[in-house]
């Protein structure tokens, strides 16, 4: 079975990815494949710079443009591993447990009131408390 290649935009692609995507970008940064997609990566980009090396310098038209597509090559590769980064990030943040915050007592409201007496009074929260 061949897999699939994209050869062209996918609908909905530009949209946010899902928590459940960025699990599995976060679960790929922090694997063993993670290194080894980088390397095939990285493996291309050095493709395309040899492209750009074996250009016969005299055709300048040619070694513009190998050298357009090596750049944009290793923009690319950089730019695909801070945007998993920042995807693994962005999951991080929205598992990561919240600090319990016990709720404030009417006499630590009155301390607070006696240091600070802008701060509201226990009876400013009566139907709050």
């Amino acid at each position: 079975m061949e897999p699939t290649i994209r050869t062209g935009r996918t609908f909905g692609v530009t949209a946010e990815l899902t928590p459940v995507q960025r699990r599995n970008l976060h679960n790929l940064l922090h694997s063993e494949i993670w290194p080894d997609l980088c390397d095939v990566l990285e493996m291309v980009c050095i493709e395309t710079e040899t492209v750009l090396i074996n250009t016969d310098p005299a055709e300048k038209a040619r070694v513009l443009e190998s050298h357009k597509m090596a750049k944009a090559a290793w923009q690319i590769f950089e730019h695909m591993q801070q945007r998993v980064h920042e995807e693994s990030n962005r999951f991080l943040a929205s598992v990561t447990a919240k600090p319990f915050v016990p709720p404030v007592t009417a006499e630590e409201l009155e301390q607070d009131n006696l240091l600070s007496p802008i701060l509201p009074l226990p009876a400013d929260y009566d139907g709050i408390m």
